[in-house]
């Protein structure tokens, strides 16, 4: 404040001088700036950042000051702590040559922090993180780094000070409780609605509190649970939480204090990590006792009914496999279609029209990730789900005319559970006979299939439903019942350039974690398909799952049957789990769902708004917005590459053509 009103005291003093002496306050040099920026390194104190270079004073010059010496800008860090929703802004001035100069000012993250054009920096209390605030005069740019926090204190219930003091000095674990949900070291993405956190045990009216704390986040909540206890967080503050930095670790605390305790006790002591990015697109499951394919959005409240919507309402819509590109589902149950335009939201072809066909026989097939063609699946699954004879008219299929494509390579061959990988170079299967896990040379071009080979023997349990990674590096598939209603089953994982080499997902499988169901959680998770495109430094896996549900969907293994999804590190090391602890997907109905298949969403138009550059037909999202990418510029993570050179982040790895961030530190 005092120094903008010694500013204005001296506006009034250069009016004067002008008038008398009109050359006194006039500014030399050149007001152009420039076009580049530069980032703030570090977090502790000293200098601010200088950029060498000579020009004018376009403000406030001081009396006998040097206009032209080197810009910078003061305090060279700060930092800001929103505490419950109110901050203190910080006030930067810049200088040149040790006098106060008129700079243009700007932030780079401006849903963190906003910047006024005399320097001074805001929080938006919407995230925390790093900011770097940037000052430009003439050909010269200075930055300096601001930190924001995020504190909140949420005690809607009024405990009293005595209790909140007792719950926050907990240490004592708390032998009557048994924690239910989420999952200790669980990876969660940006963008979901917030996990519910359920356990097990205490009484009626007990005092809780719940700790996040994370790099730039620390949040605690007062609430009091019944048993079953459950606590959900807020839309709003789990946004927050999951938006603030670049991701990163965030430590779970929850303590319990019984009313009129002496002492409080500690329930657990758990860490997330928040992967650095959302999950693109939509997962297309079977909910199996309605009889629908249903889809529904990582994010979204509810599913949704959209065969409904186009007046497939047969309740045998079943046996489903989508393109990854989202544009093309094939049905393989009875309900008069095969093929469906989701870019139309309309049936656009039946198998039944092809003599000798019927629907079954396109039951749970390969689709290509452009949705042009297809492979039969032969998987002497329950149903049966179809297949063909042996004979030279099996193989690959048109999708759209039911034409057989001769020629292809797989003429004749019976492939049971085939799949194509997320950019078209592999297809996945089981060998019909020798029932081996196998994959193939796949050229999207020409439609053929070449140079097999057998990456895992059969061993002990049947191998089913192998899916491909969006590197075509890997392929992760269940091995145990192929009837999914009784099981047993666990997920592992198999490496394309490393034949024999085979690593059980056990974080994913859930082996030796504490389930509060005990055993009866474990060897219940089949069917897994991997999502297009990995974000946040991950892929990851949508699974079909009987274990429980917290203490939400509870009984046997028979009535509990959910869509999961685990993350899987970007780089896998033979012999090393590459899996994640996993999370359950929040608002999908509780009704036995399963065979989840993940698909991009209908690509956007020029104009159009986007949250990355894999939303965008054109491949590239900038500042929000689907435009043409700078054919001399570098490409966001999220956005279009050939090879890793084409990425901004050093860090980044080029993933099926797009630009996939390294995982959080």
């Amino acid at each position: 404040m005092l120094r903008r009103l010694n500013f204005h005291v001296f506006l009034v003093v250069c009016v004067v001088a002008l008038a008398l002496f009109p050359i006194a306050c006039a500014p030399s040099g050149s007001d152009s700036l420039s076009d580049g920026t530069t980032t703030g390194q570090g977090t502790g104190t000293g200098n601010g950042s200088m950029a060498s270079g000579t020009g004018g004073c376009t403000g406030f010059c001081g009396a006998g000051g040097n206009a032209n010496g080197p810009l910078m800008v003061m305090p060279p860090t700060a930092t800001i702590d929103v505490v419950d929703g109110v901050a203190t802004p910080v006030d930067f001035t810049a200088t040149a040559g040790g006098v106060e100069v008129n700079a243009v000012w700007q932030v780079d993250l401006s849903s963190v922090a906003g910047v006024d054009a005399q320097g001074l920096v805001t929080a938006t209390g919407v995230a925390g993180g790093k900011v770097t605030v940037t000052a430009k005069l003439n050909n010269q740019t200075a930055t300096a780094l601001v930190t924001v926090n995020l504190k909140k204190t949420d005690n809607p219930n009024g405990f009293p000070q005595d209790a909140i003091d007792l719950l926050r000095n907990a240490s004592t674990p708390d032998p009557s409780i048994v924690w239910a949900y989420p999952y200790d070291k669980t990876v969660f993405p940006k963008g979901l609605l917030p996990p519910e956190l359920m356990w097990n045990g205490g009484g009626g009216g007990d005092f809780y509190r719940v700790h996040l704390k994370g790099t730039f986040i620390d949040f605690e909540f007062f609430t009091a649970a019944n048993s079953p206890s459950r606590f959900l967080m807020d839309a709003a503050s789990w946004t927050q939480l999951t938006e603030s930095g670049p991701g990163g670790k965030v430590d779970l605390e929850v303590d319990r204090l019984v009313p009129g305790g002496a002492a409080a006790t500690k329930l657990i002591n758990h860490q997330w990590t928040i992967a650095n990015g959302s999950m693109k697109g939509t997962v297309y499951y079977w909910s199996n006792n309605l009889g629908r394919v249903l889809r529904i959005k990582p994010g979204a409240s509810a599913p949704e009914d959209f065969l409904a919507t186009a007046g497939i309402t047969n309740p045998c819509s079943t046996c489903h496999a989508v393109s990854a590109n989202g544009s093309t589902l094939v049905l393989g149950g009875d309900v008069g279609t095969s093929t469906f335009d989701l870019l139309t939201n309309t049936s656009a072809f039946s198998v039944a029209a092809v003599p000798g066909k019927t629907m079954r026989q396109w039951a749970m097939p390969a689709v290509s990730p452009d949705g042009n063609v297809l492979i039969e699946n032969n998987a002497p699954l329950p149903g049966p789900p179809g297949g063909g004879d042996g004979s030279a008219a099996d193989g690959m299929w048109d999708t759209h005319t039911g034409q057989h494509l001769p020629g292809t390579g797989l003429d004749g061959v019976l492939l049971d559970m085939p799949a194509f990988s997320p950019d078209g170079k592999k297809i996945a299967f089981v060998d019909h006979g020798a029932l081996s896990l196998g994959i193939y040379d796949y050229d999207a071009a020409l439609h053929t299939a070449s140079n097999k080979v057998s990456l895992v023997p059969q061993g002990g349990s049947p191998i089913a439903f192998p899916s491909v990674s969006p590197d075509h590096k890997s392929v992760v598939y269940h091995r145990g019942s192929l009837d999914t209603r009784f099981g047993p089953g666990d997920l592992y994982l198999a490496l394309v350039d490393a034949p024999g080499t085979e690593i059980r997902l056990a974080n994913l499988d859930g082996d030796g974690y504490p389930f509060a169901a005990g055993g009866r959680d474990i060897n219940q998770n089949y069917e897994p398909t991997f999502a297009p495109l990995n974000a946040g430094g991950f892929a990851w896996v949508v699974f079909t799952t009987r274990r429980t549900y917290g203490n939400r969907l509870t009984g046997n293994s028979t009535v509990v049957k959910q869509i999961w999804i685990a993350a899987i590190d970007q780089t896998i090391t033979p012999g090393v789990d590459p899996s994640h602890p996993a999370f359950h997907i929040t608002g999908q109905d509780e009704n036995l769902n399963m065979r989840g298949f993940w698909a991009l969403d209908p690509c956007k138009q020029a104009g159009d708004a986007c949250g990355s550059g894999s939303e965008c037909c054109n491949m590239n999202c900038d500042m929000g917005i689907c435009k043409d990418p700078n054919p001399n510029g570098c490409s966001d993570n999220g956005s279009s590459c050939m090879t890793a050179a084409d990425c901004c982040d050093s860090g980044a790895q080029c993933i099926n053509d797009v630009c996939s961030a390294p995982p959080p530190q």
